[in-house]
């Protein structure tokens, strides 16, 4: 490593260390064979020399004569000079001059300023296979490159020579593309195609990658010549122009993002500006004019140039929000750029255009294929692991819960794709999502986010649960039923149209997947008295929707009247009406009874009561009812003093406030393994308990205390893994 922190092989230095290597690999490597390139002899000749001629420049292929060898050249400067000219005589070839077969192929003759009268004899000749080859081969020493150049820059500069223009852009662009990976030919080769705004009449195309760099302390010339020419015609900057003027600032750097997704940034810089700026970013037109000092990299000549253009480089004060825009564009693209560096594979793919920035995403094919395979027009059903799969998530095969990362993703493709889906635990109360439960998806722009502790929103969603709930009850949840709970959502005047599609969703999910009814109306203990005659109008609405009641649609109703403390005779009314809303009740017909008709008067007259056969009917039902008594109730101790009765503290009874002695056990005996099903019957018959009834007084308590379920009921009993850290810190085992 040099002085100045650059890395040194031979004469020549290099930003980077794998340049530097790369270069001192080349110098051991072999050389590729070119079709042009003269062998060297077995025997090492000295080296000759060949006749003078007259100095020119060689513009189009052409056989010439140099040392006594035979050499086709183009783009160079040929003869013996008559005085010394330095502008020229930097890479002037002399076919006076010796050359010798042996060549220096390493580079090992050169000097940090090459010119060809001050090349070493073997020099010349590799130099000379060099051009005439092609002046393609990456691996020759950029010494040789730079003494090509330096003609190419005498031409434009000191001859100017405007006939030549196009060709000599081209070639430095050409070798560029070969070259540009050596540091220092790329900041001279750089300058010089910058030069390519004053001498073409084109402005250039939009800006690149490679368009980012600056190796100067001032705005590149190309970017002051292009926008000051904006300028001077008093036309508003477009997104290119001002993305050019942005990252030409030399105190500007890409980050990451911005240089892995370069492309993706332009894009998104594109569409943000023009909301921004609509009709183009207006500028003030300073008063200086554009000046710049060229200077040669052969060091021949410093080269001035003054334009008659507006100088923006004078102008700062629109840069601040430009600088501004740029910077977010590139925050916005770092989840992107971490997946491309992780996963190459992922550009143009779902994976990766799912974490673009919503500005970009309508145009990336992989979201509209997405969106075609979901089929999504009206709210549709899907699974939840189908839905994983097409968002192409990968899904652990052999668990039948969902992983909560696993549903993070899903939500946050759908926001992507602009679904909305229920349940959805970010909006409301959901719980684990299983491989096999059923989704709606819905249209909604980003997702279609909602406030779910918003109270208006709030109370709608338990109006939608109650009366689903009770359309749900006898089997089957009719259209009719639907459009009824769908026109009192409407009719709320608090609900966003938003609001209205997700809770439409949740009523299509629970109608798919309805809760345990006795648990859905224990949570209804605690609504305000205010909304209660709001939930039993939604749920006797939806049961009269479809035109009939049913017995099991009756009995819901009156369970959720007892939920909410309120009167039946208000619901026997509201049950027996009829209107225009819902049409006439369908009423069944009915069975005609088998009667025992009453005896005739004069028979009744002469029937006699046995009262000792009355007595004895009564003594024996007195028997039975005690005989039942015996085997529904538990055993109670035998009455004891109250001194006698030893004390037992509160704990010992029940590891978990709120459950009973025996249910705590059982829940104990859970929270250390899963049972079996036979193996937890025969435990909850240990501690006198039913099974199902068991369960459901668990994920009662549950639901109270955590809002979701305890237990997990199918071939095996256990505790849910998401409730297992909560239960730990509470039970105190017995």
């Amino acid at each position: 490593m040099g002085g100045d922190g650059r890395f040194v092989v031979g004469q020549y230095s290099f930003s980077t260390l794998e340049q530097a290597k790369k270069h001192l690999a080349s110098l051991s490597q072999p050389r590729p064979a070119q079709p042009n390139f003269s062998p060297a002899p077995a025997s090492a000749p000295k080296a000759s020399a060949g006749p003078r001629a007259s100095s020119r420049w060689v513009g189009q292929t052409e056989a010439l004569d140099v040392g006594g060898r035979s050499v086709v050249l183009e783009f160079a400067y040929y003869g013996t000079p008559t005085s010394y000219e330095p502008r020229h005589d930097k890479s002037r070839i002399d076919p006076s001059l010796p050359i010798d077969p042996r060549g220096d192929r390493s580079g090992a003759t050169l000097g940090y300023w090459p010119t060809y009268a001050g090349l070493d004899p073997k020099a010349r000749w590799t130099y000379l296979d060099w051009l005439e080859s092609g002046r393609s081969d990456p691996t020759i020493p950029i010494g040789y490159v730079f003494l090509f150049f330096y003609g190419l820059e005498q031409r434009l500069l000191v001859d100017d020579a405007r006939e030549d223009v196009p060709v000599l852009f081209a070639e430095v662009r050409r070798l560029f593309q070969i070259y540009g990976e050596n540091y220092s030919f790329q900041s001279y080769a750089w300058k010089f195609l910058a030069l390519a705004a004053v001498y073409e009449p084109t402005e250039g195309g939009p800006p690149t990658q490679a368009s980012t760099r600056n190796y100067e302390l001032e705005l590149p010339l190309d970017v002051r010549v292009r926008l000051g020419r904006r300028l001077r015609d008093d036309q508003p900057f477009d997104a290119d122009d001002a993305l050019s003027w942005v990252l030409g600032l030399p105190d500007v750097y890409l980050r990451t993002p911005g240089q892995r997704c370069f492309d993706e940034m332009r894009e998104l810089w594109t569409a943000r500006f023009a909301v921004r700026h609509p009709e183009g970013l207006r500028v003030r037109k300073p008063k200086a004019q554009v000046r710049y000092e060229y200077r040669a990299a052969s060091g021949a000549f410093v080269t001035n140039l003054t334009l008659e253009i507006p100088d923006v480089s004078k102008v700062s004060t629109a840069l601040v929000p430009l600088r501004t825009l740029l910077d977010a564009c590139m925050e916005d693209l770092s989840a992107y750029s971490r997946l491309l560096g992780r996963d190459p594979e992922a550009r143009g793919c779902l994976r990766g255009d799912l974490l673009l920035p919503q500005e970009l995403r309508p145009s990336r094919p992989s979201l509209a294929r997405c969106r075609d395979a979901l089929g999504v027009g009206a709210p549709s059903a899907i699974s939840a692991v189908d839905l994983a799969r097409v968002l192409d998530l990968e899904v652990e095969e052999g668990s039948d819960k969902l992983p909560a990362g696993l549903v993070r993703q899903m939500g946050v493709a759908l926001d992507a794709l602009d679904l909305g889906c229920e349940p959805d635990r970010r909006y409301g109360p959901a719980t684990v999502l299983r491989r096999n439960a059923i989704l709606i998806l819905f249209e909604a722009p980003g997702g279609g986010a909602v406030d779910p502790d918003r109270p208006a929103y709030l109370a709608a969603r338990g109006m939608v649960e109650v009366a689903m709930l009770a359309a749900a009850s006898d089997g089957e949840v009719a259209d009719s039923e639907i459009d009824a709970i769908e026109r009192r959502l409407r009719s709320m005047p608090d609900l966003q149209p938003h609001e209205v599609t997700r809770l439409l969703a949740c009523g299509r999910a629970l109608a798919a997947d309805p809760p345990k009814v006795r648990a859905a109306l224990k949570k209804l203990a605690d609504v305000p008295p205010a909304s209660k005659a709001a939930l039993v109008a939604s749920a006797i609405e939806a049961v009269l929707a479809d035109g009939r009641v049913l017995p099991d649609e009756v009995r819901f109703l009156e369970a959720l009247h007892a939920a909410l403390d309120l009167p039946l005779n208000a619901l026997y009314s509201a049950l027996h009406r009829t209107g225009e809303d819902h049409g006439p009740v369908e009423v069944l017909r009915s069975e005609p009874e088998q009667l025992v008709p009453l005896p005739a008067d004069e028979e009744r007259a002469g029937v006699l009561i046995d009262a000792r056969r009355l007595e004895r009917i009564r003594g024996e039902t007195t028997q039975v009812s005690a005989m039942l008594a015996a085997i529904f109730m538990e055993d109670e101790p035998d009455p004891q003093p109250a001194a006698a009765i030893p004390s037992r503290p509160e704990a010992a009874r029940s590891a978990f406030e709120g459950l009973d002695a025996a249910h705590s056990d059982l829940l104990v005996r859970l929270m250390l393994a899963p049972l079996p099903r036979s193996e937890f019957d025969a435990a909850a018959a240990s501690l006198r308990l039913m099974p199902e009834g068991a369960i459901e007084t668990l994920n009662e308590w549950g639901f109270d205390r955590f809002g979701e379920p305890v237990v997990e009921d199918d071939e095996s009993v256990s505790v849910l893994a998401e409730i297992l850290d909560q239960l730990q810190p509470i039970g105190v085992p017995a």
